[in-house]
């Protein structure tokens, strides 16, 4: 299962992503995703893209191994994280 520390900043940037705008407010932070308390709202039910491991199973295997798709997100994760601790440091 894909490790997730749930800092909630790939929510706070769903609108950043082509497959994500759908599920974004016009400030870019997913509609589902509860500020205070830095959780999914409909997580049990949240969108495949959204699911990293059910996003591999139903896309990507056969493609690359579980472990590069892993390594692929938490590449991802890690510029997210970057990026907002430049706009933090600005």
């Amino acid at each position: 299962m894909f490790e997730c520390d749930k800092c909630g900043l790939c929510c706070r940037c769903v609108g950043d992503s082509l497959l994500g705008k759908e599920l974004a407010l016009p400030n870019g932070i997913c509609k589902h995703f509860n500020q205070i308390t830095n959780l999914c709202t409909i997580y049990k039910d949240r969108p495949i893209i959204c699911n990293v491991d059910a996003y591999y199973d139903f896309y990507i295997e056969g493609v690359m191994t579980r472990e590069m798709f892993y390594k692929l997100n938490k590449d991802v994760c890690t510029k997210i994280k970057r990026c907002a601790l430049d706009e933090l440091s600005r």
